[in-house]
């Protein structure tokens, strides 16, 4: 269930026992809390809603408060966050889960009660029993990090619905600087929302209130490289550096990029599309976008030369072999002066 399925529902008063909320998109997960708040007015939350987080509380205290019955009102609400016992972590915590509790009350939950869990994950463990079940006995609300397009039409919606208008080149800048990512984009629009007076978003506003992220940063720094840019690329790794962004870490996500245009190049060549590469390598559809946008100008030799030119820093700066500071700015003028 998408979760503008579930606000119909729950407005129409088609209110489940059980709920598996199921995925990672921040804003979607806020909108369902929303909705499912909404079936509760102000004196009825004071007593009939209660949210477990089940790195610090134990099932067992949640499932206590499912089982009771709901004072002075129709329906008790109840929210249990990190359920780590669905997937395949396993952390160290001092507390007891009964699993067991769980299998039982979801057999037979209590129909005065909204009981509902928030997996912010991917997809939970197949392998676990209680997994199973949950997902086959909870009605499942879809979270799940919106890809490319859907960020572009909820983006579009979104903006809209407040009323205001945004031309494609401020869209595209806000999407890159938000890295994709569809609740960081939400989070930076309510600043544009603030400054835009006559309702117009522009790309200055973009560029002065959206901060570039690491990840921005490392994107432009990677462009430079290969355009062989040196004087761009090295002014813009000093600016890095005096923002206290350690030459290792900045060498390993650079190195870490070269390979994803790497993978991307051979597998495009071999005509994989757009999905099929962000369902092969697992990485998120934005990202995937501007990959092939950039493997599409370069050649596979300079692509390579690149990824072992890095791999080369990172085995010299792990190793203490030369100064961290000064081993980019060589490899750029080594790079610069290799012939495509």
């Amino acid at each position: 269930m998408k979760v503008s399925e579930l606000q119909k529902s729950l407005k129409k008063g088609d209110v489940q026992p059980v709920y598996l909320v199921l995925g990672q998109e921040d804003y979607l997960i806020q909108q369902v809390k929303t909705a499912f708040m909404a079936l509760l007015d102000d004196a009825e939350r004071a007593m009939n809603f209660a949210s477990y987080d089940m790195t610090v509380d134990p099932l067992g205290a949640a499932l206590d408060d499912g089982t009771s019955v709901p004072f002075f009102g129709d329906r008790r609400l109840v929210f249990v966050t990190q359920p780590f016992f669905l997937t395949s972590e396993t952390p160290k915590l001092p507390i007891t889960h009964d699993i067991a509790g769980l299998e039982a009350y979801l057999a037979h939950p209590l129909p005065t009660t909204v009981f509902v869990l928030f997996a912010k994950v991917a997809k939970l463990d197949g392998r676990k029993k209680i997994s199973k079940q949950l997902q086959k006995q909870a009605t499942v609300i879809d979270v799940q990090k919106l890809n490319g397009r859907d960020v572009d039409q909820q983006l579009m919606h979104l903006i809209q619905t407040k009323g205001y208008d945004i031309d494609a080149a401020s869209r595209e800048l806000l999407v890159q600087r938000s890295d994709g990512d569809f609740s960081a984009i939400v989070a930076n629009l309510q600043k544009l929302f603030l400054a835009a007076d006559d309702k117009k978003i522009t790309k200055t506003m973009v560029a002065d209130l959206v901060s570039p992220t690491l990840e921005n940063n490392i994107f432009d720094l990677v462009d430079y490289v290969l355009h062989k840019n040196t004087q761009a690329a090295i002014m813009l790794y000093r600016d890095l550096l005096l923002n206290k962004e350690e030459p290792i870490k900045i060498n390993s996500i650079l190195l870490n990029q070269f390979r994803l245009l790497l993978q991307v190049k051979i597998l495009a060549q071999k005509g994989m599309t757009q999905g099929s590469l962000t369902e092969i390598l697992k990485i998120h559809p934005y990202r995937i976008k501007l990959a092939l946008q950039s493997v599409r100008q370069f050649s596979m030799s300079d692509l390579t030369a690149a990824f072992l030119g890095l791999q080369e820093n990172d085995y010299k700066m792990k190793s203490g072999q030369a100064d961290k500071v000064l081993l980019f700015e060589l490899f750029m003028l080594k790079f610069a002066n290799i012939r495509s």
